[in-house]
């Protein structure tokens, strides 16, 4: 019992600090943009990948929302607490739901920070060869996230619960 409570505190230790990582890049890129550049200004370029553009979103994934900062912010409040929670009190094993766990809360703490503390989110990758939204680096962690969340549960959480069939019929 000890080790394995030894294990997750080492676990936790090692997930925070990647989200510590994440967090704060998405901070510092952002405070830099806000500070050097006007919205809506190009700032450069990866030929044939990305723009970097200067955008403020005041809604949530593509837009949706607009205008609802406050509330999409304390919703984003809200979800960071639930998902600490989580890792409190069920402990998610393994790579791949510690990942999603964690790449859900950092992504999900940088935009609320944004949306509580200045009414909007600073956005500012554009995708060059792909028709989507501009987004920043939390929101890529979100995303990053949610689709390891769904892997788990098509390819990992699912074959636990077969094997968990298995043995209960063999009562």
């Amino acid at each position: 019992m000890w080790q394995k409570k030894k294990s997750f505190a080492a676990a936790t230790l090692i997930w925070s600090a990647a989200a510590a990582v994440i967090i704060t890049a998405d901070r510092i890129i952002k405070h830099w943009i806000m500070a050097n550049h006007s919205e809506g200004s190009l700032m450069g370029e990866l030929p044939g990948f990305f723009d970097f553009i200067y955008v403020k979103n005041t809604g949530a994934a593509f837009s949706l929302f607009s205008d609802m900062t406050l509330i999409l912010g304390i919703i984003s409040v809200l979800f960071c607490i639930c998902t600490a929670v989580y890792w409190a009190v069920r402990r998610p094993e393994g790579i791949m739901k510690r990942a999603a766990v964690m790449l859900l809360f950092s992504g999900a703490l940088g935009n609320a920070v944004d949306r509580i503390f200045y009414g909007y989110v600073v956005d500012f990758i554009s995708l060059k060869w792909f028709d989507f939204p501009v987004f920043n680096i939390a929101d890529a962690a979100i995303v990053a996230g949610a689709i390891a969340a769904v892997v788990y549960v098509m390819f990992f959480d699912r074959r636990k619960g077969e094997n968990e069939d298995e043995r209960s019929g063999e009562n």
